[in-house]
C-alpha cells in the first residue's frame, strides 16, 4: 500500500498540485493591485529585443510570473529535486520552461544549458540563493555565467501586503488575497570578460546587497 508521501509524489497528484497552484496564483493575481517600480529596466532591455539573466531570491519566487513580458521566451533554472520538480511544472502554465540542474553544485550540464539558451535569444531566471541556500546569500556562478556570454544580469524583487511565510529554509513568501504588491527592478549589471577570483566575489557581494536592498524596498512599500 501506498505511503502518503509516495501518493503525493505520484505523475497524477503531482499534476493535480500543479495545477491548484497555477490556478491560486492567478486568482490571487487578479486580486492585488501591482506597482512596477522602475519598470524602465526591463522594458528598455525587451524593446531593444535584448535576452538577459533575470536574478532574484528563492523565497520571493511564487508571483515572479506576472513580473514577465507576454511574448517574451524565459527559462528558469530550476532543481531536480521534487520540489523543484513542482515549481517546474507550475511555471509551465505561464509559459516559463525549465532549464534543469543547479549553477553551483556540479551543474556543468546545466551551465553548458543556461549559455547554450542565452546565445539562442532567450532569457534565463536564477535564483542565487537556491535551492537549497543559505537564504538571500550568493551561492550560484551567477556571475561566471554573465561574464562568459555577455549578457546582463536583471536583480528582481517582490512583496505584497497580505502575505505569510513558510517555515522553509528560504522563508517562501505565499501572496494571499487583495492589498497591494509591488515589483522592484535594479539597474542591469555587465559583467566584463576574464574576471579575477577576485572580482568575481566582489561582484557576487555587490550583487547580494543590490537583491537585499530590493527585497527591503518592496516590503516597505507594502507595509
Amino acid at each position: 500500500m501506498l505511503s502518503y508521501k509516495k501518493i503525493l509524489r505520484t505523475k497524477v497528484a503531482y499534476s493535480i498540485i500543479c495545477w491548484i497552484a497555477a490556478k491560486y496564483i492567478k486568482l490571487i493575481s487578479l486580486t492585488i493591485k501591482w506597482k512596477y517600480i522602475d519598470k524602465k529596466y526591463p522594458e528598455k532591455l525587451w524593446k531593444n529585443n535584448e535576452n538577459f539573466i533575470l536574478c532574484f531570491w528563492h523565497g520571493r519566487l511564487l508571483m515572479m510570473p506576472f513580473s514577465w513580458k507576454r511574448g517574451k521566451n524565459i527559462n528558469m533554472l530550476i532543481s531536480e529535486h521534487p520540489d523543484g520538480q513542482l515549481i517546474s511544472k507550475t511555471v509551465k502554465y505561464f509559459g516559463i520552461n525549465t532549464i534543469h540542474g543547479s549553477s553551483s553544485k556540479g551543474g556543468t550540464k546545466a551551465l553548458r544549458n543556461i549559455i547554450k539558451t542565452l546565445r539562442s535569444g532567450q532569457s534565463v531566471g536564477i535564483t542565487p540563493d537556491g535551492p537549497r541556500g543559505p537564504r538571500m546569500k550568493m551561492n550560484s556562478a551567477i556571475i561566471k555565467i554573465a561574464g562568459l556570454t555577455g549578457y546582463k544580469i536583471l536583480p528582481l524583487s517582490c512583496s505584497v501586503k497580505n502575505k505569510f511565510f513558510l517555515n522553509s529554509w528560504d522563508k517562501f513568501l505565499v501572496a494571499l488575497p487583495f492589498g497591494k504588491g509591488c515589483f522592484v527592478w535594479g539597474k542591469p549589471l555587465k559583467i566584463n570578460k576574464d574576471i579575477s577570483k577576485k572580482q568575481d566575489l566582489k561582484l557576487s557581494n555587490k550583487l547580494e546587497n543590490i537583491l537585499i536592498k530590493l527585497t527591503k524596498e518592496a516590503d516597505h512599500y507594502c507595509s
